[in-house]
């Protein structure tokens, strides 16, 4: 018996990573997993293109999160249904062989099971849970992504798009209504992250009033709401310690910011290498430059505070990936995209021991710069070193590294100017306070100064907004 299992992704970097990875663990063989790509403008659509799974198929649907789910099942094949939102998982490798197990013994119609919910930064601490609920009265609903549902049911009874966040409650209400089987597996399903559509506090007046739309629609009354809420009172005084297994840790692992390895730099492949600090952190928020490919070091005056790791000037790293390059023995082409004094290309001559090619780049935003610096045939394979200011550089390796997915690119804003001593290094006593970045707004302080507030700026709405973590 083959079971679909359909996934609505919009904006879903970098969890759906790990939702995806959690559907491909399952031992279950016959199964698909159904994604709809729904008007995505972060880096969504450029991971799901790198997947190749013959199990995965990946379809682009214009519509809200219910009518791009009556899309996806419209497009599945198996016999049983579910549902898994982009950034939740499975609880473990063995859920859908269980589930299709239990609908061939019991011939049911409808399985669901228990669900925790974790943090939205960390698969390994659960904050509630929905648990050891049995569907005795009208208003107990199973939870969404718990539920697998028979196709040929599905096929009779959609999803209302009029309802922005409870249209699965509307579904599932008009489905427990019919002379259906049910079957409750007392296990959990899947760990669902917080701060989702259904567990945001912003939407939860809205769902509120759609929810009691749906319950007088089918016959029931706000006492009845009241009740179910209260029945479920006892998952927000749950604590209970689930020691994480080597899935979950696995799995907690996949949706998280990667460090740089320089023992293993001549084995990346198709990576963008770029420091994680104050700058990147903020501009990320405004322009979703993060993709899977991005492989970091920690920088600034913000990266003890912000991913707690030691600093490493990205200068510091540039030395040590150019006596990786000059002691390689593979002849991979060296390509520098950026404009250059003299003195740092003096310096490069000098210390750069291998060819490279040099290309300067004009003035404009990083669309407009690959426009013109396409034609200049990049090589793939190549290593491509970007001398730019943060954000254009990392725009602009997002723009190459579509073309040219085999490349490394190494983002080292103004490194080389730095070693060079285009630009003077701070003293020392600038350095052991963490106040480099004030020495440097001597040079080009206008940019650098405008750059440092908007940064400051995006990071304080960061905060306010709960999305400071970087996972």
């Amino acid at each position: 018996m083959k079971i679909s299992i359909i996934m609505c992704a919009k904006n879903s970097m970098p969890y759906i990573m790990a939702s995806i990875e959690s559907f491909r663990k399952q031992s279950y063989k016959h199964k698909e997993l159904i994604v709809v790509n729904s008007l995505s403008d972060d880096n969504t659509i450029e991971y799901l293109n790198t997947i190749k799974d013959k199990n995965i198929k990946i379809y682009k649907y214009e519509g809200n999160i219910y009518a791009s789910m009556n899309y996806g099942i419209s497009k599945s094949s198996g016999k049983v249904v579910g549902i898994l939102h982009s950034d939740d998982v499975y609880f473990n490798f063995n859920i859908l062989s269980n589930v299709i197990k239990n609908f061939k013994k019991k011939d049911i119609d409808l399985i669901y099971g228990d669900i925790l919910y974790s943090k939205k930064n960390d698969l390994t601490v659960y904050k509630r849970s929905w648990s050891n609920i049995q569907i005795k009265k009208k208003y107990d609903l199973p939870p969404h992504t718990g539920t697998f549902i028979r196709k040929s049911i599905l096929d009779k009874n959609k999803y209302n798009t009029n309802f922005l966040i409870s249209s699965d409650t509307d579904l599932l209400l008009r489905i427990l209504n019919k002379k259906i089987k049910i079957y409750y597996i007392k296990k959990y399903i899947c760990i669902m992250r917080m701060g989702g559509l259904s567990t945001n506090l912003n939407f939860l007046i809205r769902k509120i009033k759609e929810d009691l739309k749906i319950y007088y629609k089918n016959r029931l009354t706000i006492i009845n709401y009241i009740q179910k809420i209260i029945s479920k009172s006892n998952q927000f005084f749950f604590e209970k310690k689930i020691p994480p297994n080597s899935y979950h840790k696995n799995l907690n692992e996949v949706a998280k910011v990667k460090f740089l390895d320089l023992n293993i730099f001549q084995k990346y492949k198709g990576n963008i290498f770029s420091a994680l600090n104050l700058a990147f952190i903020s501009y990320d928020y405004k322009y979703k430059i993060r993709t899977h490919r991005y492989i970091f070091w920690p920088d600034g005056v913000f990266s003890s505070i912000i991913i707690d790791k030691k600093k490493i000037p990205g200068r510091e790293i540039f030395i040590k990936i150019l006596n990786k390059l000059n002691y390689s023995k593979k002849n991979k082409k060296i390509i520098i995209l950026g404009n250059l004094p003299k003195v740092s290309k003096k310096w490069l001559e000098k210390n750069l021991v291998k060819k490279y090619r040099h290309y300067s780049l004009p003035y404009d935003n990083a669309q407009k710069i690959y426009y013109k610096i396409r034609l200049k045939k990049l090589i793939n394979n190549s290593i491509i070193i970007l001398t730019l200011p943060t954000p254009k550089q990392e725009l602009l390796a997002n723009l190459i590294i579509k073309d040219y997915p085999e490349c490394n690119i190494l983002c080292i804003g103004g490194s080389i100017n730095m070693l060079s001593g285009y630009e003077k290094r701070a003293p020392n006593f600038f350095y052991k306070f963490n106040l480099e970045w004030l020495w440097r707004l001597r040079f080009d302080t206008k940019r650098r100064m405008l750059r440092l507030i908007e940064s400051l700026k995006l990071v304080i709405e960061l905060y306010l907004m709960g999305k400071n973590k970087i996972h």
